[in-house]
């Protein structure tokens, strides 16, 4: 085998001909430029703008630029980098840049442009005759790599205009030629007897499968890591092509070889840009999709089995909220190492965002497969967790579907595990449920009614309705309770039974809540002005409102705002409230109110879990006795204790749902303070108020 140097051009000074042949050359690829389909330009080496490509045109990228106009004011390259672009031009060397435009709605893109010098070995010794501009759209990282990686299969040769080793095969004489122009490289693309030496061992099968495919004249690019003994890891892509002779059989093979090695790097920093979770390091949800395709596409064309299983961190806002940012990172990327122990390698476990997991099992023989893993990572989450001297546990809710019959869409595998989420998370949380077809229709028709509140949220369709709080002894009206109500356009005035789903959601839950509180306000300042004595309104009060911290200064500085004495507002707080999660919050917020002058009402007494100890924890002034124990007959011994419990620890005590006089005669012999119920008045709008307000009693 014979190794040829290339002959090149040198031993004479650049004149003024040699300037003309420069930019006679450069308009020539000027030429090519402006036929080429992807966003291109071309430089003489004056920095003179020759041709640009019609996508370069199309794109609107660096508009000022004007053929035969300046690069540098023409906005092509920013002021520190016109110092690069004129080495490049003068001396080859190549630089690259990030280059933002607005597009025609006025929304920002980033480009990549790459500037290569163009330099031919018969001109000047290698001088420079013009920069070659390629730009890639990097604004949305998935898309743009992957149309770049399109674009430069069908046109790789056109993009390697610079620092491109020729190699030439003699497949007659077996000589190879070189062009000289890229030593270091060079020194590796030599072989002994085979073309594919070159290739590192782990790329070489996937080059000879790809040379085996190749037709007699067609150009293959190759990218592969060379073969080096040296250890240091180089990436080349090679555009190789097959030529025949005068007798129709092969004569040659000329491969062009680019060292791309920092632009393999940085495609595959931007791939982990857009396929991977920064914080955690697993898949986001753009890969995560892509595997879910490829198990629906297995599924349907193999009868492989598959599960899909979502996941929820519990109370996450909450504990972000009281520990802290960096407590909700520490336990997101301690889930991911749980997850990632819990399941096979090869499953694909997800981030989607937020505390949103998601794993992809494929390969599965039955439920047992899926329901194996998920008891594993459930024990894992029972371990505490350690973070800034603090230990602290973590619970989750799991939904988890199976696709296993052929006859059935995979394609609503991600809506069935979404649904028995949703149902683990309405059974209390901290559990996994498998999905059944039975869940669907009931958790559509609750999701329904969702978006059928926010839509009356957005309408001002919700208002409140007020009952009297009657004193038994004085006969008189004690003060009201604001009931919410929705004013439905088709279906009238419905109860909070009717959208009682709304409250368990913790977003529209603050809205209605929020709401309630404003209403209420308004309407005792309205009273107060038309000097309506209704003594006091009761407003309810949701878990979701206490997780802010600030519930107490909040309802204080509302107060103020509305010129509404404390002594005016009751607000009422179920058993479950107190005692459920961050009840230190609510007691802490409670007693702020009362010290403020707000009187705090126990609501729905005997039907939570708090216990007689738990009462003196909190400063309770009235205790509301529910009315599932005022109407039935059997529990006139529970109505009684809770009478005495309530005097002997100083409350009031309020009975609920007194509907006639039966009721009320007992209730007053047993003690009972105050009543409400439709014995003395139903739920009343706001202008029925004063009336009713003259009228009792009479």
């Amino acid at each position: 085998m014979k190794i040829h140097a290339l002959a090149v051009q040198t031993g004479f000074e650049v004149d003024a001909e040699a300037r003309l042949q420069a930019r006679t050359r450069a308009r020539a690829l000027g030429a090519f430029v402006r036929e080429i389909p992807f966003a291109a330009a071309l430089l003489d080496r004056d920095l003179a703008l020759v041709a640009v490509s019609p996508e370069w045109d199309a794109q609107g990228i660096a508009p000022k630029l004007v053929v035969e106009g300046d690069a540098v004011t023409g906005g092509l390259v920013a002021s520190e980098d016109v110092e690069a672009l004129r080495t490049c031009a003068q001396e080859g060397v190549a630089f690259s840049r990030y280059l933002p435009t607005l597009d025609d709605q006025g929304v920002q893109r980033i480009w990549r442009t790459e500037f290569s010098a163009c330099r031919d070995g018969e001109f000047q010794d290698g001088e420079t005759y013009a920069v070659m501009i390629t730009a890639r759209d990097v604004t949305g990282y998935a898309d743009s790599v992957l149309r770049a990686e399109r674009d430069q299969q069908r046109l790789r040769m056109a993009l390697e205009l610079d620092d491109l080793l020729v190699r030439e095969y003699d497949l007659r004489t077996k000589e190879v030629y070189f062009s000289g122009t890229a030593p270091e490289l060079q020194k590796w693309c030599t072989f002994q007897d085979d073309p594919l030496e070159v290739a590192h061992p782990d790329d070489r099968q996937r080059c000879a499968d790809l040379v085996a495919t190749r037709k007699v004249g067609e150009a293959r690019v190759f990218e592969f890591k060379l073969n080096r003994d040296d250890g240091v890891e180089t990436w080349v892509r090679s555009v190789g092509k097959v030529f025949v002779g005068a007798d129709g059989k092969p004569e040659k093979l000329v491969n062009l070889f680019k060292d791309i090695t920092d632009r393999r790097r940085h495609t595959e920093a931007i791939e982990t840009l857009a396929f991977r979770d920064p914080l955690t390091g697993l898949p986001n949800r753009a890969l995560f999709q892509h595997r879910f395709q490829e198990a629906v596409t297995a599924s349907e064309t193999l009868g492989e089995m598959f599960g899909l299983i979502m996941i929820d961190v519990d109370h996450f806002k909450d504990i972000n909220d009281s520990l802290g940012h960096d407590a909700g990172d520490a336990l997101l990327k301690r889930l991911a190492g749980m997850l990632q122990h819990a399941f096979r390698s090869n499953d694909t476990v997800a981030r989607l965002g937020g505390d949103e997991f998601a794993v992809i099992l494929r390969g599965l023989h039955g439920e047992a497969d899926m329901t194996r893993p998920i008891s594993k990572l459930q024990d894992l989450l029972r371990r505490p967790i350690e973070h800034g001297g603090r230990s602290f546990t973590a619970s989750a809710s799991i939904g988890a579907a199976l696709h296993g019959d052929p006859d059935a869409d995979p394609a609503h595998m991600i809506k069935n595990a979404d649904i028995a989420l949703y149902r683990a998370k309405e059974a209390g949380r901290n559990r996994s449920i498998v999905f059944e077809p039975s869940m669907r229709s009931e958790v559509e028709q609750r999701l329904e009614l969702l978006r059928d509140v926010r839509a009356a949220v957005a309408e001002n369709e919700f208002t409140l309705f007020y009952q009297p709080v009657v004193d038994i002894r004085e006969h008189k009206v004690a003060g009201f309770e604001a009931l919410m109500r929705w004013e439905h356009p088709e279906q009238g005035i419905l109860t909070p039974a009717r959208f009682m789903a709304a409250f368990e959601d913790q977003d529209l839950s603050l809205k209605l809540g929020d709401m309630a509180f404003e209403t209420a306000l308004r309407q005792m300042r309205n009273w107060l002005d038309q000097g309506v004595d209704f003594g006091r309104v009761a407003v309810n009060i949701s878990s979701s409102q206490f997780r802010s911290g600030r519930l107490a200064q909040e309802i204080q500085e509302r107060l103020a705002r509305w010129n509404v004495p404390c002594e005016r507002l009751t607000i009422e707080v179920t058993e479950n409230v107190y005692m459920g999660w961050g009840s230190d919050l609510v007691s802490d917020t409670v007693r702020q109110l009362h010290e403020a002058g707000v009187m705090i009402a126990l609501d729905d007494f005997g039907t939570g879990y708090a216990s007689l100890a738990n009462l003196r924890q909190f400063p309770i002034d009235r205790l509301k006795i529910d009315k599932s124990f005022v109407q039935n007959a059997e529990d006139e011994a529970i109505v009684r204790a809770v009478i005495t419990l309530g005097t002997s620890m100083g409350m009031k005590v309020v009975a609920e749902g007194v509907e006639d006089a039966e009721q009320l005669a007992a209730l007053a012999r047993y003690g009972c303070d105050q009543v409400q119920g439709y014995h003395f008045g139903r739920p009343m709008p706001a202008d029925e108020v004063p009336g009713f307000l003259r009228g009792f009693g009479g």
